[in-house]
């Protein structure tokens, strides 16, 4: 990891070949807002001396615990920082369940692999729709999710290089005498842009969203082309269905089995290096060194847990949550607003920070020295939510 000086358009194909072409970007920090002053007052804690505890990987971890306020439940309160230093081999990293479809609890991830020092959830998701990730989702160089919008995700190069920029995808796909059309989402939760959906087995076995006619295509050419009720199937492994509306659905439309085709895509950043794995992110706290506490209506001003990434200018990564610590009838009371959550990694040394998911996502799990796995946030025997994804270090 090395620290973020510059940033660049990079375009990645779907095998990890790299587009030749650079193209500089500019990145404007976001001011604060005028309402900041009216937020809630942030929590001292910071100002305490924390408990601190070497983890494997070279990493070090800070907790300042309020303990128990039983006055005051709201006031109880939890922040964990686990930083990850530019010189550690333990790269970060994005670990996703099979298809998107899938959610795995973060113990469950860190069991399949030994090599994380620190993990916490992922971005947000719609766990009414088989945990469908909300934002784009690039593993190990395979495009998973991604759509022509420009996304705001945590973006990782192969080497270990991370930003929280933004992703998108650029491709197109042509047909034997009849030209081509451009993509405009892969696997998304509803049909985006003007051009060409496409849908491939990581977006699992269940039916999805589908516009005027299906064409899948296998081998390199069109085997089927599907109207009516038989749209939406899900995609079985060597296929990739296209479908569309509008002027697209009609280009597909014209298409018939055995038509030779071509498809192509890959994935643009704006992060300055290329895609090898991206996890959508939430709101940025910090732009280049610049606070955004985002607003002080009803939503910012909540408090819950919250888990968030931070970059210091040297390049080292942090890992934060923060926790209420108070149960009352079974309910968990406290947290962090946005405009805390700002403030917090801030203090903590971030020159660049942002949002994952948060509330009965938040988890931070690590591993000691020794090897041992330990939950931060919580205890380890506290119920942990099945998320889609995870973002960790090694």
């Amino acid at each position: 990891m090395t620290a973020r000086t510059w940033r660049a358009t990079v375009a990645l194909t779907t095998t990890g070949a790299v587009a030749a072409t650079l193209t500089v970007a500019v990145s404007l920090a976001t001011p604060e807002t005028a309402a900041a002053v009216t937020c809630k007052p942030t929590p001292t804690l910071l100002s305490r001396t924390p408990k601190v505890q070497t983890l494997a990987g070279g990493a070090t971890a800070r907790i300042w615990d309020t303990g128990p306020t039983p006055s005051n439940p709201q006031a109880s309160l939890r922040i964990v920082a686990v930083r990850v230093p530019a010189s550690s081999a333990a790269n970060p990293r994005v670990r996703a369940a099979a298809n998107l479809r899938t959610s795995h609890t973060p113990s469950t991830y860190l069991s399949t692999t030994k090599s994380p020092v620190v993990m916490v959830n992922g971005g947000v998701f719609n766990p009414t729709i088989g945990a469908l990730p909300d934002l784009p989702q690039v593993t190990g160089g395979w495009l998973r999710k991604i759509r022509s919008t420009h996304d705001p995700a945590i973006v990782v190069a192969k080497d270990g290089r991370s930003f929280p920029g933004r992703v998108w995808i650029t491709g197109s796909v042509s047909a034997s005498g009849h030209g081509y059309k451009a993509v405009t989402g892969l696997n998304w939760q509803s049909l985006s842009g003007s051009g060409l959906n496409l849908y491939t087995p990581s977006w699992g076995n269940a039916r999805r969203p589908y516009g005027t006619v299906d064409v899948v295509v296998a081998g390199g050419k069109v085997v089927a082309v599907r109207t009516g009720t038989a749209r939406g199937q899900a995609v079985k492994s060597g296929q990739t269905i296209l479908t569309a509306t509008g002027t697209a659905g009609t280009w597909l439309a014209s298409l018939r089995t055995g038509t030779a085709m071509s498809v192509s895509y890959r994935a643009a950043t704006d992060a300055g290096f290329p895609v090898y794995e991206a996890v959508g992110r939430g709101a940025r706290f910090l732009n280049a060194g610049v606070k955004n506490g985002g607003t002080c209506g009803s939503r910012d001003e909540l408090l819950r847990p919250r888990t968030a990434i931070g970059w210091t200018k040297s390049g080292d990564l942090l890992f934060v949550t923060v926790s209420g610590r108070a149960t009352v009838d079974g309910v968990r009371y406290g947290g962090a607003t946005i405009h805390q959550m700002a403030d917090y990694m801030q203090k903590l040394g971030s020159y660049d920070a942002t949002n994952l998911d948060g509330g009965g996502s938040t988890t931070m799990l690590a591993r000691t020295t020794t090897g041992s796995v330990i939950r931060m946030d919580r205890s380890m025997s506290e119920w942990q939510r099945a998320v889609p994804n995870v973002f960790s270090a090694g």
